[in-house]
């Protein structure tokens, strides 16, 4: 049987070339190295095949959890103890500080260096500016998402529909004047009770 310079290890077999040929689970010139299966992760260590040695704030099959009591805040992840992947937009230990200087409004998303990234049916460098299609024209002004206020004598979704004669009329209130019903008897004497009486009508 030949003989291989350091041996084979974890059952390895040395061949006629003295090299080692290694069991399933096992690689290396020696056959010492394990082979897991998925991988090792975080530095975890594969002892025999299928098994990690994890480092301190790690665990899992192959060492893919964190042992996190540290909180990441705006969407940030915990990959290690007190440190925090955080999303772009965000920095600092546990993802606290916006590279936003000033918040960006009405939903939108700090993507980057006062850069915000807006919600639909707003836009602008904070999401401050409402978004209306196709437009309010030239006699209204976009003041919510797709919502135009219109300049007096002008109507419509894009404000781009005049007041005619036969509009305004409809709108104003008409000459005639309405009857006046007389109340009821029965209201008109409840009128005159004064507050104190005991009586119930």
């Amino acid at each position: 049987e030949a003989e291989c310079p350091g041996g084979c290890r974890n059952g390895g077999f040395c061949n006629e070339r003295r090299i080692c040929e290694c069991p399933d689970g096992f690689y290396g010139p020696h056959c010492e190295k394990a082979l897991c299966a998925p991988r090792c992760m975080n530095g975890g260590l594969c002892i025999t095949p299928g098994l990690c040695i994890c480092p301190p704030g790690f665990y899992g099959i192959n060492c893919d959890k964190a042992n996190c009591t540290t909180t990441c805040f705006n969407g940030g992840t915990c990959f290690y103890l007190g440190k925090c992947i955080c999303p772009s937009g965000y920095e600092g230990d546990q993802c606290e500080i916006s590279k936003c200087h000033q918040p960006c409004r009405n939903g939108g998303k700090c993507t980057g260096r006062n850069k915000c990234k807006c919600s639909k049916g707003y836009q602008g460098d904070l999401c401050s500016k409402p978004v209306c299609e196709p437009g309010c024209g030239l006699y209204g002004t976009c003041t919510e998402p797709n919502k135009c206020q219109c300049k007096e004598g002008w109507h419509g979704r894009h404000c781009n529909k005049r007041y005619g004669a036969s509009s305004l009329s409809a709108l104003r209130p008409s000459g005639s004047k309405q009857r006046q019903q007389s109340p009821s008897p029965k209201r008109a004497e409840e009128r005159h009770v004064p507050p104190e009486s005991n009586y119930i009508w």
